[in-house]
């Protein structure tokens, strides 16, 4: 599915109580956040220390409740960057390990330490994320995750590299495992128009990111979602006042989940 222009009141009450996702613009918290001082930068919130597309204000929510039948789990965010979400669900008892190896993806910079700054923003909001500062294939990572969860991440890959996490991924996951998953969609590229990439990444198939998982879609409509059959862009353009657009750059946000088969025979599920 596309994300919403209309927030669930559920998804609006998610975004007040942690501030998502641009963070609170308490004026005294404003002033004191360039100098580290540790209440403040709790003020401001787990979604103040990264910016956001407007499509966030759907994609976070939607993500965390899709999580939450899991109860208190092992969680695998890729991508997650300096992002409030990996924040939010360690205040909520899971343990999650974000893999990011921090690259300049579009014209984004890190003018500062993202080690550094993920340490104290792990200290400011008394969590425990582990950082990997790595691509998944890279990473070093032992046990099994209940879920994986990568946020606007795949859009920005080349095709060798989104086969090469989701390959790395796959063995990391318990039978019955979630992936949620939420990827950019440009209205200025295929199959909207002849142009293939642009500063940001290219249009990639949710289709063939399905193939390559080879799990059951538990969340998502094909008709939303580029690669599928049954997607029309026509369909998208006449209804493109019912999404959420991002305010910067034409973009829609597309959200899907999968599950693995509760029951595997593959070697790692069996240790």
């Amino acid at each position: 599915m596309l994300a919403r222009r209309e927030l669930p009141d559920e998804y609006a009450l998610w975004n007040r109580t942690w501030a998502a996702p641009y963070g609170r613009r308490s004026p005294a918290a404003v002033i004191l956040k360039p100098v580290g001082v540790r209440w403040a930068r709790r003020v401001q919130g787990p979604f103040a220390f990264q910016g956001n597309t407007t499509t966030r204000t759907y994609e976070y929510p939607w993500a965390y409740h899709q999580l939450a039948a899991l109860g208190t789990s092992r969680i695998l965010e890729i991508g997650g960057a300096l992002s409030g979400l990996q924040f939010v669900l360690a205040e909520c008892g899971h343990e999650v390990h974000n893999v990011d190896p921090f690259f300049d993806y579009g014209r984004g910079n890190y003018d500062i330490d993202p080690v550094a700054e993920h340490a104290a923003l792990n200290r400011t909001f008394g969590t425990n994320v582990v950082l990997h500062r790595s691509t998944l294939p890279e990473a070093d990572l032992a046990g099994s995750f209940s879920a994986a969860v990568c946020i606007s991440t795949l859009e920005h890959l080349p095709p060798d590299s989104i086969q090469a996490t989701i390959v790395a991924m796959k063995p990391l996951l318990r039978p019955g495992a979630l992936v949620v998953l939420t990827i950019d969609l440009f209205l200025n590229l295929i199959p909207f128009s002849s142009r293939s990439t642009n500063v940001w990444g290219t249009n990639t198939s949710v289709a063939w990111i399905d193939e390559l998982l080879g799990y059951t879609m538990v969340a998502g409509d094909r008709a939303e979602l580029y690669g599928y059959d049954e997607f029309s862009t026509d369909r998208i353009l006449a209804q493109l006042e019912e999404y959420a657009m991002g305010a910067g750059y034409p973009q829609l946000a597309q959200l899907v989940s999968f599950q693995l088969p509760l029951e595997s025979t593959s070697p790692q599920d069996q240790k």
